[in-house]
């Protein structure tokens, strides 16, 4: 499975520093459903996460018209992931 994560230029940089995303790692199940919850709470950075590292569950809420929410309960490494979108640079 793919999910598309949302979050901000801070938090970017700081997944690259560490060298993943910490766990939990929540995501929608298409890149419409991320894009409409990165305006509503206004980030700029969408990744793609390939899930095969650990089994996906699905979020009883942040569903939208667009897509499912779901979260990985596992560090997600920095090799596993894939800016999609930035609207801020060097993310």
């Amino acid at each position: 499975m793919i999910l598309y994560h949302v979050t901000n230029g801070k938090k970017a940089k700081k997944y690259h520093d560490s060298g993943c995303i910490r766990c939990p790692v929540r995501g929608f199940d298409t890149l419409q459903g991320a894009m409409a919850w990165a305006m509503k709470v206004n980030r700029t950075v969408i990744y793609e996460i390939k899930t095969e590292i650990a089994p996906v569950y699905k979020l009883p809420d942040h569903h939208n018209q667009f897509g499912n929410a779901w979260w990985v309960d596992a560090d997600v490494p920095i090799n596993q992931i894939k800016c999609v979108f930035s609207a801020t640079k060097d993310a």
